[in-house]
């Protein structure tokens, strides 16, 4: 498994590894492409812009709450 990358999607890769889930297995679980945590985790993407829908289905499949996945 990786570790977390240090882009501004660190908390979201950080939470997923905490959590002993894969990309693969969030997606499944959130219902979120696995691309866009991909984008979000690498800093390719700021997850301060994620839609209120998908910050919600991954927050709900880490068991934390939505605002962990965007405060550094």
């Amino acid at each position: 498994m990786r570790k977390a990358t240090t882009g501004k999607g660190s908390k979201l890769a950080a939470l997923r590894v905490e959590r002993g889930l894969g990309q693969k297995e969030l997606a499944e679980l959130s219902g979120v492409n696995i691309r866009q945590i991909q984008s979000f985790e690498s800093g390719e993407r700021d997850i301060r812009n994620i839609s209120l829908k998908n910050a919600l289905a991954l927050a709900d499949a880490l068991g934390a709450h939505p605002r962990e996945l965007i405060n550094e």
